[in-house]
């Protein structure tokens, strides 16, 4: 009888939200973007303002809402047009009930969408999964379509198959992953993580446990976060970081110093492998600094963009 119902609860799971044809309503505090809509292929996305193109990708389990504080005030990036979006399975994209996706999938995804509004000397940022999807893009863009990429920065990247996230670990260990998936609510799985996340896990907010369980209880969204995880290490992963010298744009690699989900080797590793990039800590932050410290990870950011900036606190 449980594998019955197990069963009738993955079906259910397997059904699939589709891109909305109007637009979807910023989550609480985010203003409303200039445009937002939907790619052909399903990836909700968010602009806002113009300029040169800063391209940010969330990590895993999260969205676009990751990213809330670079888009909360006009001129945090000044000269820059924000661009969110949400990868596919996540936040307010498409969730099919498909075998794929895989990291090399989700970056073939963003990469169409470059091409299709013709992005040209972008900043991409990544955090964490978005991270590792960064450096693929970097990878395919410094070999391929050189002058579309003008700047890497990397916060708390995923890169290497050592040194898994717990929650990563769980998604990939079979009938574990699925149980826990399905079985614990959206919000408590957000919490938890987030609590990983979090080096003061008193700055984390309800509204902010809501947002990131959100997407997750969307028809689909059990299905594509557990099918995500699964499909999170690609088959030739010795073959794409022998390729981490090859990315020749500047980067820049912010590490919370408290971070418990991805340590700190992990950028020294990136530091390491990709020609002339910088290492900068982030103090009294865990896994994404970019919400927890974002002052602090605006600040570098600014730095090395080459905006006015106050000194960054070392």
């Amino acid at each position: 009888m449980f594998f019955a119902a197990a069963l009738t609860i993955c079906f259910c799971a397997s059904a699939f939200a589709e891109c909305p044809q109007t637009p979807v309503p910023m989550p609480k505090p985010m203003p409303p973007p200039t445009q937002s809509g939907c790619t052909p292929t399903g990836l909700h996305y968010a602009i806002y303002g113009t300029g040169e193109p800063l391209l940010a990708i969330h990590g895993l389990g999260a969205s676009m809402y990751s990213w809330r504080e670079f888009v909360m005030h006009q001129n945090t990036f000044p000269g820059y047009q924000i661009i969110l979006i949400d990868l596919k399975g996540a936040g307010d994209s498409v969730k099919p009930d498909d075998d794929n996706y895989s990291i090399l999938t989700q970056r073939d995804l963003v990469y169409q969408f470059i091409q299709e509004r013709n992005l040209r000397h972008i900043t991409l940022v990544g955090n964490s999964y978005g991270g590792a999807v960064s450096l693929l893009l970097a990878i395919h863009m410094c070999e391929h379509d050189r002058d579309r990429l003008s700047k890497l920065i990397l916060i708390d990247s995923g890169g290497y198959n050592i040194d898994l996230p717990s929650h990563v670990k769980i998604l990939r260990t079979p009938v574990i992953g699925w149980l826990a998936v399905h079985l614990i609510p959206p919000d408590c799985q957000a919490d938890i993580v987030l609590k990983d996340a979090y080096y003061d896990k008193s700055k984390i907010t309800k509204e902010q446990i809501k947002e990131y369980g959100r997407p997750i209880g969307l028809k689909g969204g059990r299905y594509a976060l557990l099918k995500t995880g699964q499909q999170l290490i690609p088959k030739n992963i010795d073959e794409i970081i022998a390729q981490y010298p090859k990315i020749n744009v500047p980067t820049l690699i912010l590490w919370g110093l408290d971070d418990k989900v991805i340590p700190l080797k992990i950028g020294e590793m990136l530091h390491a492998a990709i020609p002339g990039s910088r290492l900068e800590l982030i103090n009294d932050a865990g896994h994404v600094p970019q919400e927890e410290m974002p002052a602090e990870t605006i600040c570098w950011m600014r730095e090395f963009m080459g905006l006015p900036f106050t000194p960054c606190p070392k």
